[in-house]
């Protein structure tokens, strides 16, 4: 069991950027997304998102789990494909659209060699024609649960 608090955890953004991880912040992603949604129908395009949550009771401290959420965002801004883009969502996780099916982004999933890897709990969901509101009411509770 982690020996800390998840409110302990750094999750700041000074509008642009979260503060640990330098990823965009989520009201930039959900600017984003919504932008890519208008162009995945106009180019009749598939869209996933996936929700990468760390684990927390492997790590004996707060900054070690701090240090887990940098390292994997490295590695998802080192590996994820041009157009394809992430946030850190959350205290404990990340949100990733990619330009694909589900199929595919299973497919990407298992080519990312993510760091702690073993300690990501991690869920696609496909958008499936929806539009930006009911999407985001259908990964909420998956991954803020």
């Amino acid at each position: 069991m982690a020996n800390f608090e998840m409110s302990e955890v750094e999750f700041r953004s000074d509008g642009l950027s979260d503060s640990l991880t330098l990823t965009m912040s989520p009201a930039i992603f959900h600017e984003s997304l919504k932008r890519e949604i208008s162009n995945a129908e106009r180019e009749n395009r598939d869209l996933v998102l996936i929700s990468i949550s760390l684990l927390a009771e492997p790590f004996d401290s707060v900054s070690r789990y701090e240090k887990a959420l940098i390292e994997i965002a490295f590695g998802l801004r080192s590996q994820l494909r041009g157009g394809d883009f992430f946030v850190r969502i959350s205290d404990h996780g990340f949100w990733v659209l990619l330009r694909s099916s589900e199929v595919d982004a299973q497919v990407v999933l298992k080519r990312l060699d993510l760091p702690h890897a073993e300690h990501l709990e991690t869920y696609v969901l496909a958008r499936n024609h929806d539009q930006y509101s009911e999407w985001i009411k259908r990964i909420d509770p998956i991954h803020f649960s």
